[in-house]
């Protein structure tokens, strides 16, 4: 076994093995020394990451209530033979360990003056105006949207929205524009920035940028992948419920769905500030390949080396799992597929997996969780039931 101070640093990296993280919970607790050896570590970890504050006493709380946990089964994925389309390539299990807390915060980016339309079909594109005016347009088809002057506002070319015309007013009008559970869709704002929708995601920003306003400012409710027009006098803000992410000009990924217990940004050019409104001395610089992950329950703001794929894979309609519990993996799915998943399979739901798939038939993945944890499950419309 390694000497302490690896094995603590290999902890605090969340690089430990399931024996390593027993011998460090004997060593912690064999003596008040090694107690305080330890929270010193957490300490000086937390102390290099800039900006960063730690509650030690918290953080070593977390890591009892952790290794007391039951240790999650470590399983290997077996792909499926036969399969719809593309073949599902399932990699290797991580060991870990979850706990889901759900974030209650979240932020209403509807005008409060829109009032909802007959059509509320659930497979299209709606568009809101600022005036309130609501319309739907399906994934097929090329009608364009204008405004009640009979302006263009938006057109839409085969798989993007174009924004369309500029404000010839003081005020800056908003669109918001939401897409459904199941679709992915791309946006181009009147700038030239181009932004993918990822499924259930919703984004308010202006019909035309005033060169008058301090930024540009946008609202994001879900997720959404931002390949922003540099701009140095007027920086491009995305505002979510939790976190403004601040750019000039870069590439990057924000999650920030309602039900998530947390906030990523992920930068994948450029560079990127990530600040919480409530706290003005919370604030978090990324560089290419990092990840600021904002909690929304304790309100902290931490940053992670990651490979940026992993994070934008669903613009290539992929589902990439890396160390991921079922639990935290089907509310992905529920969202790609547009379904409704109730897991009663609490060893299902505490595994977590490692692997890949094309997105095709959400029946063929759970075909492939079933083959590596036998489990039953039932599909009645979009509910889907899987059984203890």
């Amino acid at each position: 076994m390694d000497n302490y101070l690896t094995i603590i640093r290999k902890y605090l990296k969340g690089d430990c093995s399931s024996e390593e993280k027993e011998w460090l919970k004997q060593w912690v607790n064999a003596n008040e020394e090694n107690k305080a050896l330890f929270k010193k570590e957490i300490k000086e970890s937390y102390a290099a990451k800039e900006h960063l504050e730690v509650d030690v006493e918290g953080a070593f709380e977390r890591f009892v209530k952790g290794i007391q946990q039951k240790e999650t089964k470590v399983i290997s994925l077996k792909p499926v033979l036969r399969v719809i389309g593309y073949a599902a390539a399932v990699a290797a299990v991580v060991f870990g360990i979850y706990t889901y807390r759900s974030g209650n915060s979240s932020f209403e980016i509807t005008t409060p003056e829109v009032v909802q339309a007959e059509d509320t079909s659930s497979d299209k594109i709606k568009i809101v105006q600022a005036d309130g005016t609501i319309s739907y347009l399906g994934l097929d088809d090329t009608a364009s949207i204008k405004d009640a002057e009979g302006n263009l506002v938006v057109k839409k070319n085969e798989d993007q929205l174009v924004i369309q015309g500029e404000n010839h007013s003081t005020k800056t009008e908003y669109l918001q524009i939401s897409i459904p559970k199941g679709k992915l869709f791309q946006l181009a704002l009147s700038d030239g920035t181009k932004v993918w929708l990822n499924a259930a995601s919703a984004l308010k920003f202006p019909r035309h940028f005033n060169p008058e306003d301090k930024n540009r400012l946008v609202y994001l409710e879900g997720e959404g992948f931002f390949d922003v027009v540099t701009n140095t006098k007027q920086p491009f803000i995305v505002r979510t419920g939790e976190v403004d992410v601040e750019v000039l000009g870069t590439q990057f990924n924000v999650s920030s769905y309602e039900d998530d217990a947390t906030v990523k940004t992920t930068l994948v050019e450029g560079s990127v500030a990530i600040s919480d409104p409530e706290q003005e001395d919370v604030r978090l610089k990324l560089t290419p390949n990092y990840q600021a992950i904002f909690s929304k329950n304790n309100k902290a703001l931490e940053r992670k080396k990651v490979d940026p794929a992993l994070f934008t894979s669903w613009m290539h309609k992929k589902i990439i799992l890396q160390n991921e519990s079922f639990a935290e993996v089907y509310k992905r799915i529920e969202r790609t597929y547009d379904v409704e998943i109730t897991s009663l399979n609490q060893k299902l739901n505490n595994t977590r997996f490692t692997g890949e798939f094309d997105i095709e038939n959400v029946e063929q993945i759970l075909k492939v969780f079933s083959e590596t944890i036998a489990f039953t499950y039932e599909i009645k419309d979009k509910k889907i039931t899987i059984n203890p």
